[in-house]
């Protein structure tokens, strides 16, 4: 994409709505594999080993992801603060229920709960598995047991 795409302001929208259209393929990927370990905790082990040992996906996958989160931040962000600085005194409004949905007018606060949620679970599920595989050095995806740590019973 040339510069001056990404450096105007559709072209920054168009870029924002492709990286929330990658994490949303995320979530949706991630919610049917939770889903496994509603149907069997076998199929939920076995995806989640291939997912928590696989190279590709802990080495490539992961660090795009985590550039999708940041530059979907930073791109929201950007977009906010340059179109504050186009139109500094704001449009009025008049009867903001009719004119745009609940979702558009809150989008802020629904991206801090969002980031607020990653953070927990960042520190409840990821942060841990990352300290086992390279602090600790164990890539296998087994406890002490050899059993399985992906699935708890």
């Amino acid at each position: 994409m040339s510069n001056g795409f990404s450096k105007s302001s559709v072209g920054r929208k168009i870029l924002m709505a492709l990286s929330g259209f990658f994490l949303l393929l995320f979530l949706f990927q991630h919610f049917i594999i939770n889903l496994l370990s509603i149907i069997s905790a076998d199929a939920f082990n076995s995806v989640s080993f291939f997912m928590g040992t696989n190279p590709i996906v802990q080495f490539a996958i992961q660090p795009i992801l985590l550039f999708a989160v940041v530059f979907h931040l930073i791109m929201g962000i950007t977009l906010e603060l340059k179109n504050k600085a186009a139109r500094p005194i704001q449009y009025a409004m008049n009867k903001p229920n009719e004119n745009s949905s609940w979702m558009s007018r809150n989008m802020v606060i629904t991206g801090i709960m969002v980031l607020l949620f990653l953070g927990l679970h960042f520190y409840d599920f990821w942060i841990p598995e990352i300290k086992t595989k390279f602090i600790e050095g164990n890539m296998s995806g087994l406890n002490e047991g050899g059993e399985l740590r992906f699935h708890e019973e």
